[in-house]
């Protein structure tokens, strides 16, 4: 596991602190991996959840099982696989950078004095690639599969939220926003001011309880079937992950910043959002974070397509 252990210790870049949909977001897009897959391929579930009981950090795992017994239990440490990327920030387990992948759009309303150059930050690219060759790697242990499978379902959901693709670079912000985290918003439910980017995270799903999230996950499939996503596709390689980056940057360039935003660099002068802006947010937001899980379908059947049957 040595290209494992060289990203590990390499030098941790300028960090962006952001997140990409809430643990309830994340929750729920590893909630429709598993129902698709407790439907269609059950050994993939049964593997899962085997090495997730080798996981290292074993401490978030049991608060996250509690008392369940079963399938229960088996749902709960496959939901936690999606969110103890962020449980375990601060943690020596922690790679900040790992999060997003950022390339500049330009406000062309107030632009920078000097245009940035068009080079990403973050290092969820090769994060991805990697944890994906120790994931589908039956010769790794366990404990090292496990965290590897946390970073897969983490950054599939994290690339699917359109703010973790990209910073605005203004006259204010001339070394960008950080994904929408230095500009605020008035959040439509409390009526407290928010980051744009903690908008975004927050939209589809605000309770963490296992049932909330398999249940708004049923939701989500049974209005946004398959069919509906034409770009849906069996996983073949890790390249893809680049074009949902793609996808995500445009997004966040036509809505997530589009005409209908309304921020303020200031917490306490946050606006309130309009109702369309608001609107076609929920839209998007529902339908990339099923898409999210969708794939996530997908790229955990490619990582187990090779293991040995026990």
């Amino acid at each position: 596991m040595k290209p494992l252990v060289a990203l590990l210790l390499a030098t941790v870049l300028p960090c962006s602190t952001v997140y990409a949909w809430s643990r309830p977001g994340h929750m729920v897009s590893a909630a429709i991996a598993y129902e698709e897959l407790s439907a269609q391929e059950p050994r993939i579930i049964d593997k899962i959840v085997a090495l997730a009981e080798k996981h290292p950090d074993r401490g978030a795992f049991e608060v996250a099982i509690g008392r369940a017994k079963g399938e229960e239990r088996s749902r709960r440490l496959f939901l936690e696989l999606a969110r103890w990327p962020d449980d375990t920030r601060g943690s020596i387990h922690d790679h900040p950078t790992w999060h997003y992948w950022s390339r500049p759009i330009v406000d062309s309303s107030s632009p920078p004095p000097k245009l940035p150059e068009d080079r990403p930050e973050g290092s969820s690219m090769e994060a991805f690639a990697l944890n994906l060759s120790v994931a589908s790697d039956p010769r790794a242990s366990a404990g090292e599969r496990a965290v590897a499978l946390c970073w897969i379902f983490h950054l599939v959901g994290d690339m699917h939220q359109p703010l973790h693709s990209v910073s605005q670079v203004s006259k204010r912000f001339p070394e960008g926003d950080r994904g929408g985290s230095l500009q605020f918003v008035l959040d439509p439910i409390d009526r407290e001011p928010i980051s744009l980017h903690w908008f975004w995270d927050d939209i589809v799903s605000r309770d963490g309880e296992p049932e909330m999230a398999t249940r708004r996950a049923s939701d989500l499939t049974r209005r946004l079937p398959r069919a509906q996503f034409k770009e849906l596709q069996p996983f073949q390689n890790p390249a893809e992950f680049s074009a949902w980056a793609q996808e995500s940057h445009q997004l966040a360039t036509s809505l997530a910043y589009g005409p209908d935003l309304r921020a303020s660099d200031s917490a306490k002068k946050a606006p309130e959002l309009p109702k369309r802006y608001l609107d076609q947010s929920m839209q998007v937001a529902e339908q990339r974070l099923t898409l999210a899980g969708y794939r996530l379908t997908e790229v955990l059947r490619w990582v187990f397509r090779a293991d040995p049957e026990r």
